[in-house]
């Protein structure tokens, strides 16, 4: 959603709870992964560590637009904010958010494919571990949760 519409208070908690079960353990991915990295590929690791921060920030201001304004305040991640900023000036401007988002599901979704793969899981600290088991636990159940919540909202919007 763009910082210039209004959503309703429905809209908003769903976009809440998509920002709480997605765009967080999204962030804790990236920093545990570069947390992981900065022993092996220093510098790789302290920019997973850098983009996994500045998405910590994007996603506080989210839930305190939400919570106080009912919309979001910025886009849904830092990806998504530097496409905006570096999109040509085009018609289709949604489209380069869209792929800013793309990519950062897809990075994500590579990290954790990167640390089951190459055993990294095994490396973190219980207290790391604990984080990482949670950041995965809310991110299965959002997307679960999420798929049903639109199955459940097309299926009230055909019987009507």
């Amino acid at each position: 959603m763009s910082e210039d519409t209004a959503s309703s208070p429905s809209s908003a908690f769903v976009e809440l709870l998509e920002v709480l079960t997605v765009g967080l353990p999204f962030c804790a991915f990236k920093l545990l992964f570069g947390s992981v990295l900065l022993t092996r590929v220093p510098v790789l690791g302290a920019l997973f560590i850098a983009l996994g921060a500045a998405d910590v920030v994007v996603n506080v201001v989210n839930v305190v637009g939400l919570v106080a304004r009912r919309r979001r305040m910025l886009e849904a991640c830092t990806l998504s904010l530097i496409t905006r900023v570096v999109r040509r000036r085009s018609r289709v401007a949604f489209t380069w958010q869209e792929l800013g988002t793309s990519v950062d599901v897809l990075l994500s979704m590579g990290i954790v494919a990167a640390m089951i793969a190459l055993g990294y899981i095994g490396t973190l600290s219980p207290p790391l571990l604990a984080c990482w088991n949670a950041a995965v636990i809310f991110n299965v159940l959002g997307a679960g949760v999420a798929r049903f919540g639109h199955s459940l909202h097309e299926h009230l919007l055909r019987r009507r």
